[in-house]
């Protein structure tokens, strides 16, 4: 096998990669918007915080397309896919970054707005019935209690299905704490999706090059 098929089924195969690493980005984007209501409850006060959110899920969404795009390009050798293909690519990279560094930036933000929103826990307004419905259920899926711990409740939650109750408090570590793997798998992800498509970008100017030489050969 030569140097150009070679390249071309290992095109075809990261592009395989890109389409499940968008499938994967694509469904924590839309769990974060639509499933998550308990997260979108604790920062909905600031709107910014989840553009990082859309922007993964617009990434997630492209590398389908993105994906056939490739795996057409590589196999039919056709110069016009492998260009759209790679101007898509390039694209979808730089948001992706943009996004990881829209996500650390209003990290902190997010963390002190869900802070905030501690002192409508337990109230009978709207805005209260929300804000305990969300705290209720992200402590209880993680086992948790708190941002940091149960101190930064004034008044712990005692009323099921809170997860703080007084056996509790001291065995829960805080939501952040609990959540932190969770970040670190999507940013695991995250970052294997930028590594698989910068290949991909490489393989398609390899391909790309070489269909140009043909032609002049």
């Amino acid at each position: 096998m030569g140097n150009a098929e070679c390249c071309k089924y290992l095109m075809f195969f990261f592009n395989l990669l890109i389409f499940l690493g968008g499938a994967a980005l694509l469904g924590v984007g839309i769990w974060v918007t639509v499933g998550g209501d308990s997260f979108k409850q604790l920062v909905s006060s600031d709107p910014a915080i989840f553009n990082a959110v859309y922007i993964i899920i617009a990434v997630g969404a492209l590398l389908f397309v993105v994906g056939f795009l490739g795996c057409c390009g590589a196999i039919k050798e056709n110069k016009c896919l492998l260009a759209t293909f790679f101007v898509m690519i390039l694209l979808i990279f730089i948001l992706e970054i943009v996004g990881g560094v829209l996500a650390f930036v209003f990290y902190p933000d997010a963390k002190q707005t869900a802070i905030d929103s501690m002192k409508f826990y337990g109230e009978d307004s709207e805005q209260g019935k929300s804000v305990t419905a969300a705290w209720d259920a992200i402590q209880n899926t993680f086992e948790c209690c708190g941002i940091n711990n149960s101190l930064d409740w004034a008044t712990v939650p005692m009323s099921p299905p809170a997860s703080c109750g007084a056996a509790l408090v001291i065995s829960r570590p805080g939501c952040e704490a609990a959540m932190q793997n969770y970040f670190y798998i999507l940013g695991g992800v995250a970052i294997a999706v930028l590594f698989v498509e910068l290949l991909a970008m490489v393989f398609a100017c390899c391909i790309y090059k070489n269909i140009r030489k043909e032609r002049y050969a």
